[in-house]
């Protein structure tokens, strides 16, 4: 029996001071002699919860279910089964049988989905006892091996399976505060018959023996009964307090939910008899909502209309009279009434809560009727359950909600499933979509990252993709999600492929019977690899969710996306036309790296996984494990736990960005190459060959293994290695190389020793160098990356130059003085050629370095700077540049939202050199003008107006720029997000639309941006005249879009992380005498070879 395991310990919002890596000092051999079971080697870094989600406020769910008698009646008609399919509950010396008669014989197949409750399958041969041969011959279903089936055809025993289900699913209730209602019922102990109603009988018949019950309807039917007050279903035992209602089994501290009472749907909502017993007065009992942006939600479920409707000695004289007066103070019978009554609780209610001069939020109702909506005689009952989930929506019937109908188990699981992901959304994040704009007149697509965290458990992964049709219209919803295309697969039918570095074949299926090669690689015993690679899969292997597999899909955070098809680029290259006829009609595949290690192969037409591949140094010793293992550090003592149980940890594994090219490699043919870097993972990177989709190449990884395993300090340099894996033909090998200069010396093609974590995209062009038959060697340019304020004592830094093919490096660029390198690699490409003359990086000391590779020989390649920006912290991921008009113009966003750069002293800002203010800048430099400084530029923040070297503008204190500056029709676009000291108000985001050139801007009436309050935009592209971001949409916060951001005529709207708009008119009418070109490739930019 799978049970949902909750044991959470909230994870605190601390960066990089916790972050745990596990790192231990390597042994110089050429293939590291690890024995099973030792501790791990390379780092396996913890994530903390994103900006918003630390301080979010959990809504508040309140489930109100019928428990009138009806609920043993079938699905789909009024025909009793007189039972709810239960066990028997032993009271003393009495037995009490629950049991029913099984009617439909369409359900009653163990194996089939939803078919049974996990607890109420073949009932035991002890409940039988006392059952004669006849009886149970009569009432009851028998397996094909001849065992007795309970009943499961009464509305209870469907709802009871359904809610078991939804609530063992983390992913669906988990961030929630939960409760459980019913219509009231009084309690009887012992048991008694009641004195009306419908009864449970046994045998199941009209005439049976009426059974006693511990709960039943009351003469004051007309309330509601709180089983359980709201509480988190993060905390250890929650969803157990609940589960025990609707497990099937009835014992002393073990309730269960009986079919006994009336309907009164109304006064169960609000202005029941007793003024508290409604939902109304449960929110408002102490310690139900803890602040005023919290959600609350009230989820009814029925099975049919208001019983208590009729009761004429009700009557609403009271209320007119007092029309201000708290309304429980009067009878309502109407259940529309009901459900808006409590929406306009929180104005008119004058006990409702406040908090910082804020009333609390309304309740908005959800409604599922366990009914066929379509059958005779129900037409009214339907109109008012859609009405009143029309008007519990937002208060008011404008068409926005309709209510959910059942009348089978898989249309009861939907409309739960629904509602509770409708709740979820609010706690999804979303990340920079990927835009593929329709060609020649076919579809495109917008590809949509999306992930819910989730404490203790792996974060919850989606991938969305919407339509783009020929005139760039997108569809109303995605077309599929990878998720939901990945669970539908058994997890043994998965293809994923790792690299074998321990001899023999160097491709290695992941699964279960490789368990004995990959347990060294992994670090781990042969039955603990066993387990863990079933899990990694998807298999449940620690009791995770409801069925045999858990959420396959992790996490897509930092990581970019990269469409790959037939070759599209404009090379008229012999050998390149050739490559590209070859494969004109090649398969296009969606590539993503997410933080379950693995860099996942999606078809773009159906979202279906074609295969996943997991690097060597994801693999390694340690760091893909650390999903399933505790470190501790006690003195000078380490200690690392296998955790045998639910509890994982989520991880950083594959969160960097990924570059992909078409190269002409030394084979004298064009190869599609794809460069994948671990980010915040590790100080890794990685390059597959991608040319045939079906057949994927590993060709070479590097890992700088230079930390201990605390995470905050580095290895001694006799400790540390540069970590290389290449293949040659069908094999693999691993070199460890130290530090030591006399292993590593300063000219060496491995002289990875300043690598830190992964965080400048690269660039791929190619350089006038040979490389064996042809004249040019393409190369991946990019920076050293981020040293995560470990040990930022001292700033390490260089610019790579890697030969794309083998991973070795072609020269180091450093320059006295040079900070560590984060930003992307910015080049300034010429015609249609992807030639590398100049290219330009950023550091942390805000000095703009510009790389001349124009040389034939890389020992004659500089670098030197070129522009110098004001105060002491430089641009992190931010850069970038593009030809205007023939000039050349970089665009530079200073400062370090990630805290990638400098200490906390500076909290990541520029100084002001005036007035002492932490304070950032947008600087658009013309440097074929000669700009040199930004003193040289016009500063629109003080009233000065552009020149012809530039502008620059303040960026406030506070604010914190959140994407890059993305050039589209002579303008600049980019976000920043303030972040609010107030817990309910998350903070909101800015999305500025400058001139390139004046920096004037260019939203209605000149502004430079507009406001969107509640959500941060994570990413930008631009596509035909449409802008796509992506947003993390904070569950605590409600988002009012700028009337500025359309498409069309139509307001834009938010879906499951992603707004798309319409470029201002401005931008759209945008005109110019020169060709603008277009920018280089970089932070999460679409591929076009």
């Amino acid at each position: 029996m799978k049970k949902f395991l909750s044991n959470i310990i909230v994870i605190r919002r601390v960066f990089v001071a916790t972050v745990a890596l596990a790192i231990i000092a390597f042994i110089p051999l050429g293939v590291l002699p690890q024995a099973a079971g030792e501790a791990p080697v390379l780092p396996s870094c913890n994530k903390p919860l994103p900006e918003g989600y630390a301080q979010s406020v959990q809504p508040n769910v309140l489930l109100l279910l019928d428990t009138s008698g009806s609920m043993m009646y079938l699905s789909g008609s009024d025909t009793s089964t007189y039972g709810d399919g239960s066990k028997p509950y032993k009271y003393g010396d009495s037995i009490y049988r629950y049991f029913g008669r099984d009617r439909e014989s369409s359900n009653n197949n163990p194996d089939g989905p939803y078919n049974y409750h996990p607890n109420l399958v073949y009932i035991d041969d002890a409940d039988l006892s006392g059952i004669s041969q006849g009886y149970r011959d009569t009432y009851f279903a028998k397996s094909d091996d001849n065992r007795y089936l309970y009943p499961n055809d009464s509305r209870m025993y469907k709802l009871k399976l359904v809610l078991w289900e939804i609530l063992n699913d983390p992913g669906l209730v988990s961030g929630l505060r939960l409760g459980l209602a019913t219509y009231y019922q009084q309690g009887n102990v012992p048991p008694k018959v009641p004195d009306i109603g419908i009864y449970y009988q046994w045998p199941p018949t009209s005439d049976g023996r009426e059974q006693a019950l511990s709960w039943e309807g009351s003469s004051s039917w007309d309330r509601a009964l709180l089983r359980r007050f709201f509480r988190s279903t993060d905390e250890p035992g929650s969803v157990e307090e609940i589960t025990k209602w609707i497990d099937g089994i009835e014992a002393s501290g073990n309730p269960e939910l009986r079919a006994h009472g009336a309907t009164p749907l109304a006064e169960s909502i609000y202005g029941a008899d007793d003024e508290k017993s409604d939902a109304r007065y449960f929110f408002l009992m102490d310690g139900a909502i803890n602040a005023w942006c919290q959600q609350n939600w009230l989820i009814v479920l029925t099975d049919g209309a208001d019983t208590e409707a009729g009761d004429n000695n009700k009557d609403d004289f009271y209320y007119k009279l007092y029309p201000k007066r708290s309304l429980h103070d009067h009878h309502v019978q109407d259940p529309v009434e009901a459900v808006q009554r409590l929406y306009n609780a929180n104005t008119t209610e004058p006990d409702w809560p406040s908090f910082y001069s804020h009333k609390a939020q309304p309740v908005k109702t959800m409604v599922i009727g366990l009914i066929n909506p379509n059958a005779s005689g129900v037409s009214e009952l339907k109109e008012t359950l859609n009405r009143m989930a029309d008007i519990g929506y937002d208060g008011k019937e404008d068409g926005k909600g309709d209510a959910y109908f059942a009348t089978n188990v898989d249309e009861l699981t939907q409309a739960f499933k629904d509602i509770f992901k409708k709740i979820q959304s609010f706690n999804s994040t979303g990340n920079a979509p990927l835009v593929s704009p329709p060609i020649e007149g076919q579809e495109g697509g917008v590809y949509v990252p999306n992930f819910v965290p989730r404490i203790e458990r792996q974060w919850y992964g989606h991938l969305y993709k919407y339509k783009l049709d020929a005139n760039g219209a997108m569809s109303e919803s995605p077309e599929w999600d990878a998720a939901s295309k990945l669970d539908a697969i058994s997890y043994s039918a998965r293809k994923v492929f790792t690299v074998n570095w321990k001899g023999g074949n160097w491709k290695l299926d992941f699964k279960e019977s490789n368990a004995s090669t990959l347990a060294p690689m992994l670090g781990l015993t042969q039955d603990q690899a066993s387990k863990f690679i079933k899990w990694a899969l998807g298999s449940d292997e620690w009791d995770e969710a409801t069925t045999d597999e858990r959420y396959k899909l992790g996490d897509i955070y930092h990581s970019s996306l990269v469409e790959i098809g037939p070759p599209r680029g404009n090379n008229s290259h012999k050998l390149y036309m050739q490559f590209k006829e070859a494969n004109a009609n090649r398969k296009k595949l969606v590539y993503v790296q997410a933080n379950d290690g693995m860099l996942h192969a999606f078809k773009a037409d159906t979202g279906e996984e074609e295969w996943a591949f997991i690097p060597p140094n994801v693999l390694a010793e340690g760091r893909m494990t650390g999903m399933k293992q505790d470190i501790t550090v006690s003195g000078n003592t380490t200690t690392v736990t296998w955790l045998n149980k639910a509890k994982s940890n989520p991880r950083y594994l594959l969160d960097g960005t990924m570059t992909a090219e078409d190269v002409l490699l030394s084979d004298g043919k064009y190869h599609t190459v794809l460069l994948g870097l671990l980010g915040y993972a590790g100080p890794g990177l990685y390059a597959l060959d991608v040319t045939d989709p079906d057949n994927p190449e590993f060709m070479w990884a590097v890992e700088n293994a230079i930390y201990k395993r605390t995470g905050n300090e580095l290895l001694q340099e006799k400790d540390a290695f540069v970590c290389y894996w290449e293949r040659k033909g069908n094999t693999v090998t691993r070199t460890d190389k130290s530090h030591d200069k006399k292993v590593i010396p300063d000219d060496s093609d491995m002289d990875y020793k300043d690598l830190r974590f992964t965080q400048s995209t690269p660039a791929i062009g190619y350089v006038s160098v040979p490389n064996g038959t042809q004249p040019n060697t393409w190369v991946a340019i990019m920076g050293n990356g981020s040293q995560m304020r470990i040990e930022d004592n001292f700033s390490v830094a260089s610019v790579y130059v890697i030969n794309i093919e083998n991973g070795k490096l072609l020269r180091v660029l450093k320059v006295p003085g040079m900070k560590q390198i984060i930003t992307p690699t910015a080049i300034l490409w010429t015609g249609s050629t992807r030639l590398v003359k100049y290219f330009y990086v950023g550091d942390d000391n805000g000095i703009i370095y510009e790389g001349n590779l124009t040389n034939s020989q890389p020992s004659e390649w500089k670098m030197k700077d070129v522009f110098s920006i004001k105060s002491s912290v430089g641009p992190s991921y931010i850069l970038d540049c593009a030809y205007i008009d023939r000039n050349k113009w970089l665009f530079i966003i200073t400062g370090d939202y990630e805290t990638l750069m400098k200490d906390n002293s500076m909290n990541y800002n520029s100084m002001n050199d005036n007035s002492g203010e932490k304070v950032d800048y947008m600087i658009a430099a013309n440097i074929s003008k000669k700009a040199s400084k930004q003193s040289d530029l016009g500063n629109l923040t003080k009233g000065e107006v552009a020149n012809e070297k530039g502008w620059y503008m303040e960026i406030p204190e506070n604010e914190n720029t959140t994407t890059p500056p993305i050039y589209y029709n002579g303008h600049i676009f980019f976000s920043t997000y303030i972040k609010s000291q107030d817990p309910c108000s998350v903070g909101m985001s800015r999305i500025y639309v400058l001139n390139a050139t004046t920096g004037k801007g260019a939203w209605t009436s000149g502004a430079k941006y507009v406001e969107l309050a509640g959500v941060k935009v994570s990413g930008i592209v631009i596509s035909e005249g449409k802008v796509y971001a992506g947003v993390t949409k904070y569950p605590q916060a409600q988002t009012t879009i700028p009337g500025d951001l359309k498409v069309g005529e139509k307001a834009a709207v938010i879906r499951n992380g992603l707004l798309a708009f319409d470029v201002p008119p401005e931008v759209a009418n945008w005109n110019s005498a020169y060709p603008s070109g277009v920018m280089v490739p970089s932070y999460w930019r679409r591929w076009i070879p």
